[in-house]
């Protein structure tokens, strides 16, 4: 839906980033559910995380894709959803832990509730929780105290 709702809201724009973007993201959770490529669910979904995130970078750095809120927060959802799977991955088959603990939870509640606001940023291409503003605050405040040490 997000894909289509990008494909005819930004047909008549020259920027198609979001299209890009949505039409990447329906790729990935298409071919994650259709074409297996591990022995394991999580560590499909581990690969296909990375590799989203992959081809986004050089959608980017190909100019294909402008640097916006959206990729900023796909990339970073992507990114936190790969690291829940590691998590969930390594407590259930590596450590073979059977027992529910707050681990399920967190990753229960945490991959859906991200991949909502995935969604959501797809539609309104908007800093609604203002993790763009957290990001420019932590890297400003580093070039700034870079720059009092460098003198």
């Amino acid at each position: 839906m997000a894909f289509l709702y990008s494909l005819v809201s930004g047909i008549n724009k020259a920027d198609k980033s979001l299209i890009y973007i949505a039409a990447i993201m329906m790729c990935s959770y298409t071919f994650s559910d259709l074409l297996p490529i591990l022995n394991n669910i999580y560590l499909d979904w581990i690969l296909y995380d990375l590799l989203t995130i992959t081809i986004l970078i050089a959608a980017i750095f190909t100019s294909y894709v402008l640097t916006s809120t959206a990729s900023n927060y796909i990339i970073l959802g992507l990114f936190v959803n790969a690291c829940l799977t590691i998590a969930i991955y390594y407590d259930l088959y590596v450590l073979d832990n059977i027992d529910e603990w707050w681990l399920w939870s967190v990753y229960s509640i945490g991959v859906n509730v991200i991949d909502l606001l995935m969604i959501a940023v797809l539609f309104i291409n908007k800093d609604f929780l203002g993790l763009i503003k957290l990001k420019r605050f932590i890297f400003n405040r580093n070039v700034l105290q870079q720059n009092q040490i460098d003198h």
